[in-house]
């Protein structure tokens, strides 16, 4: 699946299981989760659906926070887990699922080949989903007003940016560069506002000259 897939996966079961426990969420954190598995994109030498995508490795990460407080934590592990059990386990390649455990590619019987229309038309689906939920919901609105926070997008907008341009293993399809060019330009202006509040509380705190 591609980043849109992703994000859109990602960022939905988010908001459901949310919504389940009666918990907010953090947007940007959601979907920042929904894509790390892909930070591999980025790191010499380590193979791509590898140890980023292990739900071993996610389950460790995560069991401290579970400890602490596991309602809160619940729609993080689901945006971050929905990337390999669902985003890379249907479509061709399979993932290493249970690393370290097992190094065997883990895939559905029956996968969808990576940018074939069917695989088109799911992730032309959830994008669509994921902005008539952000309108809904107004996540929209707080993901474009400034907020420093909103800084932690800088690391989907690497694993979309970078891979894409230099070393993605299949090519966007066509139908989906729009949804992956508006998704960009929401991360772009959420970042550009975060950096504008950023300066602002800089501002502030510098000392007046007599």
């Amino acid at each position: 699946m591609y980043a849109t897939g992703h994000i859109a996966l990602g960022y939905i079961t988010g908001k459901i299981i949310s919504k389940a426990t009666k918990q907010s969420q953090n947007i940007p954190i959601l979907w920042t989760l929904s894509l790390l598995p892909d930070i591999d994109f980025l790191i010499p030498g380590l193979q791509h659906r590898g140890p980023t995508h292990s739900l071993i490795v996610a389950i460790l990460l995560f069991t401290p926070l579970f400890i602490i407080r596991p309602r809160k934590t619940a729609p993080y592990f689901a945006a971050l887990a929905t990337h390999s059990l669902i985003g890379d386990y249907i479509t061709d390649g399979g993932v290493k699922l249970l690393w370290p455990i097992s190094s065997e590619w883990v895939k559905l019987d029956r996968t969808i080949p990576l940018g074939s229309v069917p695989e088109t038309y799911i992730e032309l689906a959830l994008f669509a989903a994921l902005i008539l939920t952000l309108i809904i919901s107004r996540d929209l609105k707080k993901l474009l007003n400034p907020d420093t926070g909103n800084a932690i997008l800088l690391v989907p907008l690497c694993t979309i940016v970078i891979p894409a341009m230099f070393r993605y293993p299949v090519r966007i399809p066509k139908a989906l560069i729009v949804p992956h060019l508006l998704i960009l330009g929401i991360i772009a202006i959420s970042l550009s506002m975060s950096l504008i509040q950023a300066l602002a509380i800089a501002n502030k705190k510098k000392p007046k000259m007599l």
